[in-house]
């Protein structure tokens, strides 16, 4: 599954059933890996610092002009 908007991002279930996400840039490949039953943790720690991650994205692309 690729994250619509998102293509270097791909989601996909391990033969060992750990959700997985792997991300491929210039540097290479990044991967995480959690259990299934730390995905609504995961989940829910993602939501909580989203505000303060867009804001920190959006100062640094500022600092790059």
């Amino acid at each position: 599954m690729v994250i619509r908007g998102q293509s270097d991002i791909e989601i996909h279930i391990t033969d060992h059933g750990y959700i997985c996400l792997k991300q491929t840039d210039v540097e290479g490949e990044h991967v995480v890996s959690f259990a299934p039953a730390y995905a609504a943790k995961v989940a829910g720690a993602i939501r909580e610092l989203q505000d303060f991650a867009q804001k920190k994205f959006e100062k640094s692309e500022l600092l790059d002009d």
